[in-house]
């Protein structure tokens, strides 16, 4: 990571901590979202803090990416919920402690061979190039674009698509299941957009899937779906790509 040219190095420096200290330093905490989905995140946040997800199906559990840091009190609720069958990532900046899981759990591992050059930490025990159904209604698609082998989890029944960094929502102060603009990056923080065949795959991936909730490892919108993600991203396709957030309500006139 330290290597990719969109990270900014802290200007203190890089400090690390055992896991014990991380768990000491960063509190665990959950929420169920919606009836068999639970957002595991860290407040005080390590780094980014992406949340964790946990989708529970009758043919078994799904985590799809990792906060920084889980504590033993979450471990257990995890455990509590059935434990964990399989585990994946839309792409290195949402592994967090994705090796907590694969150690506690020992589920199958569900990574994009495009991304292996930043797994070595991990057991990879499900490899794929562009798609994977891990269980049965959980769907796996490689988008690439914001990582090479970045990928979303589509749930069909309850119609969720948790599309790590493909997108990034600006939330509602007085509502975090509320989004208010909507966005599109190579990039986030150094503001650098995908490019016109990057957003054409992302375009062939997203018209394919019936979603009506659009989850990032931030912000689990519940007020986005298909139709404004196209509509954003055919806006860019017609004029120019860029890294802008754009409104909601813009999207659906």
């Amino acid at each position: 990571m330290c290597l990719d040219a969109r990270h900014v190095v802290p200007q203190d420096g890089w400090q690390f901590w055992t896991e014990a200290e991380a768990q000491a330093r960063f509190p665990c905490h959950w929420e169920e979202l919606e009836p068999g989905v639970w957002r595991f995140w860290n407040d005080p946040v390590s780094g980014i803090g992406p949340s964790a997800y946990l989708i529970q199906t009758p043919a078994g559990n799904m985590g799809f990416e990792a906060c920084p840091v889980f504590s033993e009190a979450a471990l257990r609720h995890i455990a509590a919920l059935g434990g964990m069958q399989m585990l994946s990532s839309s792409h290195p900046h949402a592994y967090g402690a994705l090796v907590q899981l694969q150690d506690r759990f020992d589920p199958e591992l569900c990574l994009p061979a495009a991304d292996f050059v930043w797994s070595a930490a991990l057991q990879v025990s499900w490899p794929y190039d562009d798609f994977l159904e891990p269980l049965p209604g959980l769907e796996l698609h490689r988008t690439a674009g914001h990582f090479d082998g970045h990928a979303v989890l589509f749930d069909r029944s309850r119609k969720i698509l948790f599309c790590g960094d493909a997108l990034k929502f600006e939330l509602d102060p007085n509502d975090f299941r509320r989004a208010v603009t909507i966005s599109a990056h190579k990039a986030f923080v150094r503001g650098v957009p995908l490019t016109t065949n990057e957003l054409r795959r992302y375009r062939d991936v997203f018209a394919a899937l019936d979603f009506t909730q659009t989850w990032t490892p931030f912000e689990p919108a519940a007020n986005c779906g298909r139709r404004e993600v196209l509509a954003l991203i055919d806006g860019m396709l017609a004029n120019r790509p860029h890294a802008a957030p754009v409104p909601l309500d813009s999207l659906r006139r």
